[in-house]
């Protein structure tokens, strides 16, 4: 007896320490939380950071949230079968919305016992419908009892799991007039793929919390089973998309039988109008710059193309183009010491209103042209020759002020039966007023490498075999109203005149279409540009400079490059083509050789998968490759256009 009241005894005392050590700490805790309190009071946490202003619940149907109004829906009818995209009309909307799915495990156990029990009713519901000789539902149940088994049997052998979902949606809009508007759209949109939206009247709080990202449901609804293979067909798998606003239709994804619509001018999607086509001989390549053409005159591009080939003459014509031969025994001539004004623009590409001659960039431009026609220039020469062509148009009297170029006084022109008010342009230099001064300076200061210089250029002046380029400029190109500008090389010399002839094109086109009218979208396609970068032509060194420049100049006026070549090692193997290379915002490859597949996967980081489809695409079918996307398409000409094209090339 003593020893049991001894033992309550110590127990009661053993309680009370411990009562009071309890009070002791939650007397401590009381204090801590007091002081944190008081330091902290002020402080801004994570909630007030992402916390709305304000909510209104007035509405019984939608819910205000700062300035925003929104919806918030959750699916309560599914579709009978499901296959991958089935929510990307909710995942991929326009409007601004969030998108929550919620994933619970079922307990197979329980679905097995449910699965069976179905069967068993389905079978018996099958020997009724028999018995009675109605023949009605007998293969839908069929199907379904066959279906049950499966789908039990992939659970026995654990092949699948089972799964219970719930998705709910909030809608943001600006206005109650636009929700009530966008709720509609949504509602066919989801319709259309037999999925029901119930926007939870009276219940649009517990709704709009089961959409944001707390991981948690705030109403016990509409849920759905769905086994593996249903629930990997809900999580959005994207086909990289590139369809632009107010973009051109270059093809169709082969993925999404989508069209593919490029905008090259819009600056917010893409920082210049650079692009580049590499193919194969036969991949498609030519055909699809010639409706890409075509279509860009609808959206009011304008293009001038180097044509090396002569494949472009009748689909100039057949849109009112002018063409232009660049030969021996063509009308037309083209003086490569032309000179215009150019109208300044500010950072961003706009005009300024002023206008002003750039001397000093054609002095650089025919110093490359020089250097071309002579098959290169030391650092010596390249220093005289560029002070001879500065000293040419100083004789001509020509300055950096655009009035330089006119005659000051009024000039009645007998011919045209036109009168200048203003002057007229003044005659330009020609080649052989540049070789002129070349000798006589070479001869005043007795430089071999100077006489040496003249000697190699007389071919290209006055009586010389190659003198097509000493001339003034003829009246019939006509920039300012034809949609497609072509210049064909195609009856030029390869090895001496080819490349001369794509470089004063390149470099004429410059100056009188580029630095005009920087509002007017223009692009330059530039066909073998391989040609200009490769080392074994005659001053490859000075077109692969020339076209680094324009790829990097062109964007601030208004204008794109459009390099398009079955070679691209000669790009590779130059720093110069590297450079453009860099430049080019868009890359669109066709076919492509094995020869040149490694360089090309290397350049532009293809993936294998990538890499098998350039080896095996088929003709028109191609990798469009923007940035970080990229897609594979078919340039699909319209019928119209393939029998425009197919017309002119009879």
């Amino acid at each position: 007896m003593l020893r049991k009241t001894k033992f309550k005894k110590d127990k009661k005392k053993k309680s009370k320490i411990l009562s009071i050590k309890n009070k002791k700490k939650e007397d401590k805790e009381v204090s801590e939380k007091d002081n944190d309190s008081v330091l902290e009071k002020g402080a801004r946490n994570i909630k007030d950071l992402i916390a709305p202003p304000s909510f209104d619940r007035s509405n019984p149907d939608c819910i205000k949230v700062g300035n925003k109004y929104v919806r918030s829906f959750m699916v309560n009818g599914y579709p009978s079968n499901i296959s991958v995209g089935w929510l990307d009309n909710l995942y991929s909307y326009d409007g601004d919305i969030d998108t929550a799915l919620y994933i619970e495990p079922a307990d197979e156990r329980g679905a097995l016992e449910e699965l069976t029990k179905k069967i068993t009713q389905f079978k018996a519901q099958l020997s009724n419908e028999i018995e009675k000789g109605n023949i009605k539902n007998t293969t839908r149940l069929r199907n379904d009892i066959m279906d049950l088994y499966a789908q039990r049997e992939k659970l026995e052998k654990n092949y699948e799991n089972l799964f219970y979902i719930q998705t709910f949606a909030n809608l943001y809009t600006d206005s109650m007039e636009e929700l009530k508007k966008q709720s509609q759209m949504l509602d066919n949109k989801m319709k259309g793929r037999r999925i029901s939206l119930n926007p939870l009247y009276l219940k649009q709080d517990d709704a709009y919390k089961s959409a944001l990202p707390f991981g948690k449901v705030y109403t016990n609804e509409a849920y759905r089973n769905f086994d593996s293979g249903a629930l990997t067909a809900c999580f959005p798998f994207y086909n990289s998309e590139i369809s632009h606003d107010n973009g051109v239709f270059i093809g169709i994804n082969l993925e999404t039988a989508t069209p593919v619509l490029i905008d090259f001018y819009d600056r917010k999607i893409l920082e210049n109008s650079n692009f580049t086509v590499f193919g194969k001989s036969g991949s498609g390549k030519t055909f699809f710059l010639l409706i890409l053409t075509l279509r860009s005159i609808l959206k009011g591009i304008r293009t001038v193309i180097i044509d090396p080939e002569g494949e472009y003459l009748d689909i100039t014509k057949a849109v009112g183009g002018t063409h232009v031969y660049i030969a021996e025994n063509s009308e037309t001539k083209i003086n490569p010491f032309d000179l215009e004004e150019e109208d300044e623009t500010d950072d961003l590409g706009r005009p300024t209103g002023l206008k002003v001659v750039k001397i000093k960039e054609k002095v650089a431009d025919l110093l490359n042209l020089i250097g071309v026609m002579a098959g290169g220039l030391t650092r010596e020469q390249e220093s005289l020759v560029s002070t001879i062509i500065a000293e040419t148009y100083r004789i001509k009297g020509f300055t950096e002020d655009p009035k330089s170029l006119y005659v000051k006084e009024a000039v009645f022109n007998e011919e045209t039966k036109e009168f200048y008010h203003d002057g007229k342009k003044k005659a330009m230099p020609t080649l052989s007023d540049f070789h002129k001064l070349l000798v006589s300076y070479a001869e005043k200061e007795d430089n071999e490498e100077l006489k040496s210089l003249a000697n190699s250029l007389k071919m290209f002046v006055g009586d010389g075999v190659y003198n097509m380029f000493d001339c003034q400029t003829s009246k019939d190109i006509d920039f300012k109203n034809s949609p497609i500008v072509t210049f064909d090389i195609s009856q030029l010399e390869d090895s001496v005149l080819r490349p001369i002839g794509m470089y004063i094109a390149l470099s004429w086109t410059w100056e009188k279409f580029i630095k005009k009218n920087p509002l007017i979208k223009k692009r330059i396609i530039c066909e073998e540009a391989w040609m200009l970068v490769n080392r074994n032509m005659a001053g490859h060194e000075y077109t692969a400079t020339f076209i680094e420049k324009a790829a990097r100049r062109i964007r601030k006026r208004n204008g794109g490059l459009l390099i398009a070549s079955q070679n691209f090692v000669e790009f590779d193997n130059s720093e110069q083509g590297k450079a453009v290379l860099t430049n080019a915002v868009l890359n669109i490859f066709f076919k492509q050789d094995a020869t040149d597949i490694e360089a090309v996967q290397n350049t532009f980081r293809l993936s294998d998968g990538e890499k098998r489809f350039l080896l095996s695409a088929k003709i028109g079918q191609m990798l469009v490759k923007m940035g970080e996307e990229s897609t594979v398409a078919y340039a699909m000409p319209f019928s119209y256009e393939k029998d425009l094209i197919d017309k002119n090339k009879k």
